[in-house]
């Protein structure tokens, strides 16, 4: 016949510590630790605040003035644009119908600009003539971008 056991209660924390070992204390951070954690996160955001600022001087900017519809076949932009003085950058002017469909396209290169030519903060005044399909109602400048180095060495001038 077997013999009864004695009820043993697993609940107990001795006998859990016996089987298994201490359990791990959680780590806090002491007042050093928490200067640390500060420190790195302050790096972090004054590097990454150096790279957003950076990347943003070297890209260039426009501001559109104005249009003119010339006529049913060509309309033209007049758009400011600020850039570094070495720098090549094409633009993207399209001309748009009054459903805002694109009824003209045209990019238009920008080099060096002369000294006497700039205003403040070395932005540039130009205007660029776009044909078009029909009739359009606005000529607007839809982006620009720096040119790689390469084609930089053969950019053309735009006034």
């Amino acid at each position: 016949m077997p013999r009864p056991e004695a009820a043993v209660s697993t609940d107990s924390p001795d006998l859990l510590r016996d089987r298994y070992g201490a359990t791990r204390r959680a780590r806090r951070l002491g007042p050093r630790g928490w200067i640390g954690v500060v420190a790195l996160a302050t790096l972090l955001a004054a590097g990454f605040a150096v790279w957003v600022l950076a990347g943003r001087s070297a890209a260039p900017t426009f501001k559109d003035i104005g249009f003119q519809v010339v006529s049913e076949a060509r309309a033209t932009a007049d758009f400011d644009l600020t850039k570094r003085p070495d720098d090549v950058v094409t633009c993207a002017v399209s001309a748009l119908n009054h459903e805002y469909a694109v009824v003209g396209w045209t990019e238009v290169t920008v080099g060096a600009v002369p000294e006497d030519e700039l205003g403040d903060g070395g932005t540039s005044a130009h205007r660029v003539s776009v044909r078009t399909t029909n009739l359009a109602t606005t000529a607007v400048v839809d982006s620009c971008w720096v040119e790689d180095r390469a084609a930089q060495a053969v950019g053309t001038d735009v006034p």
